[in-house]
């Protein structure tokens, strides 16, 4: 008896993180779709809605959990991988596409004139966007390896605590 209240608790608090993961996912996703299709920017579109796929699959692993359903940890725990396989590839894309010899190419005429007229050492500033740029997509690949990959064993240890709500 005490296993299938502890087993339980386990399952209620994966329902709770699956509905709010998955949900925020969605968002973030359709946000992004938005902006970019006003942006018109093809590569951030294709890459909101693959997002928006991961988080389809996270819901659809929710409803199944919600219903005890088994197969829900292989939905929850394979929208984890793809999610990190998307943002990874995107990482990998932005940092091959870099240009360090022209770290303006990503943006327009007018953010580099504000930007220089706020600081006019072009040198400082260039070396400055190369290391941004760098680590802010080295930080979303370890992010992404951290949550995700967390995220990904968590839902697969579920799998013993649906078994033992079965018996």
């Amino acid at each position: 008896m005490r296993d299938v209240v502890h087993a339980e608790r386990k399952i209620n608090r994966a329902i709770l993180i699956s509905r709010l993961n998955g949900w925020s996912i969605v968002i973030v996703a359709l946000l992004s779709v938005l902006v970019t299709l006003f942006a018109k920017s093809l590569f951030g579109t294709v890459v909101g809605l693959a997002v928006l796929v991961a988080g389809y699959l996270e819901l659809r692993g929710h409803k199944l959990l919600v219903s005890r359903n088994i197969s829900a940890v292989s939905w929850l725990t394979i929208s984890q991988w793809y999610l990190m396989a998307v943002l990874f590839a995107y990482s990998i894309i932005n940092l091959v596409q870099f240009d360090a010899n022209d770290p303006w190419a990503p943006f327009s005429s007018s953010f580099k004139e504000l930007v220089l007229a706020i600081n006019p050492d072009v040198y400082l500033v260039e070396t400055m966007l190369k290391i941004s740029y760098h680590a802010v997509y080295v930080s979303l690949i370890v992010a992404v390896l951290v949550y995700q990959g967390g995220l990904s064993i968590y839902y697969f240890s579920l799998k013993k605590y649906l078994y033992a709500n079965t018996l």
